[in-house]
């Protein structure tokens, strides 16, 4: 037999206007008041199983974009971090998906944009190298595609060189009293930890052994 809607009532939920539906008397969803107007629900109306998925599935699509809107008004996020986040307000699969599927289609969500945003914004603040920043894309959700595409735009060794010379002709001063073997050895960690690879890594300290006195072996 078809539940049958039995009551509806109407609530404030942080200052929001929401209705809890009762089928053949107990509670069986609460929803917006804007799902609520689009089915045009009444009571005595028979709601099958299907009617009562499309409802909840509707409802929740709306109420998880406006949470997902709330985060992007906030700062720009990648498509895998809001996934996390509306994974946590414990919305389901299908719902996230949907929720994804239409601000990609509105352009609110764009991968390449946040990645370029990104590697911009890294560089600015400080000289890093493609390797770290390749490691934070990816751990953004920026898929390995992507991330190449981005991280293309910016491959110049020779600038990568230069960043990496202003960071540690910056740090000098720390390895100037070392031994040289070890100052060699510091030198090359650090800038490791900063993701220069192995070639610009060998140039800029061989250069920075060149333009400043061996330190004291």
């Amino acid at each position: 037999m078809v539940p049958t809607i039995t009551d509806i009532r109407t609530e404030r939920v942080k200052r929001r206007r929401v209705r809890t539906i009762y089928l053949d008397g107990e509670c069986a969803l609460t929803i917006t008041e804007e799902t609520y107007l689009r089915f045009g629900l009444s009571v005595g109306q028979a709601l099958d199983a299907v009617q009562l998925h499309d409802i909840g599935l509707t409802d929740g699509i709306a109420r998880a974009r406006e949470q997902a809107l709330r985060l992007l008004n906030y700062r720009m996020r990648t498509r895998k971090e809001l996934e996390q986040r509306l994974r946590q307000k414990e919305w389901s699969d299908e719902i996230i998906a949907q929720v994804i599927k239409r601000l990609e289609e509105s352009d609110l969500i764009d991968d390449k944009r946040f990645a370029r945003l990104w590697v911009d914004e890294r560089l600015r603040l400080k000289p890093v190298g493609l390797n770290l920043l390749r490691r934070e894309l990816r751990s953004k959700g920026i898929d390995p595609d992507t991330a190449e595409s981005v991280l293309k735009e910016y491959d110049d060794r020779d600038d990568e060189a230069t960043r990496a010379y202003a960071l540690l002709h910056h740090r000098y001063n720390q390895y100037a009293e070392l031994p040289s073997p070890v100052a060699r050895r510091r030198m090359t960690g650090f800038l490791a930890r900063r993701g220069f690879d192995h070639g610009i890594i060998y140039h800029v300290v061989h250069r920075i052994f060149d333009d400043f006195k061996e330190p004291n072996v």
